[in-house]
């Protein structure tokens, strides 16, 4: 069964393109576009999942995201862990 797993990617214009980086777990890629980047961290996201199968290490990282393989069996999955974006005032003088 495949679920849908919601995670928080942070993207950053550069010179050339656009970086970006999903912080509960620390995998980064990049693209020449907005876009290109969205759909080559989503591959990068996937190759983590799968690799870390292989390893035997999903567990740990499900953990990472506050989710166990029970969880998996849902269609649709939002990490424990999220970040979010809170306004701060501030005043620098």
């Amino acid at each position: 069964m495949e679920s849908k797993l919601l995670l928080n990617v942070i993207v950053k214009q550069e010179e050339k393109g656009y970086s970006v980086i999903c912080p509960e777990l620390n995998v980064a890629s990049q693209g020449e576009t907005f876009e290109e980047s969205i759909e080559n961290i989503k591959e990068a996201v996937e190759l983590y999942i799968e690799s870390a199968e292989e390893l035997g290490i999903i567990d740990e990282v499900l953990e990472q995201l506050g989710l166990t393989k029970e969880d998996l069996k849902k269609k649709s999955l939002v990490p424990r862990v999220v970040t979010a974006n809170v306004p701060v005032e501030i005043s620098i003088q």
